[in-house]
């Protein structure tokens, strides 16, 4: 499983389930260029403690 992560603000979101590369479910990034974004995997995100997981994305989180 891959999520996106948004580089500047180390916050991990879902992608789109239409298989679009780098864009997410909650649209946020929509405006980010390749260069502020990475895709990581699930374990990496659910394992770190430096990344955030987007509110809009994750239903188990609240906020951005």
């Amino acid at each position: 499983m891959r999520r996106i992560l948004n580089t500047r603000t180390n916050t991990a979101h879902k992608p789109r389930d239409d298989g679009s590369h780098r864009t997410t479910a909650c649209g946020s990034l929509v405006t980010a260029t390749h260069d502020r974004t990475r895709v990581v995997s699930g374990e990496e995100v659910r394992t770190s403690a430096a990344i955030d997981r987007c509110g809009s994305c994750f239903e188990d989180v609240t906020g951005y």
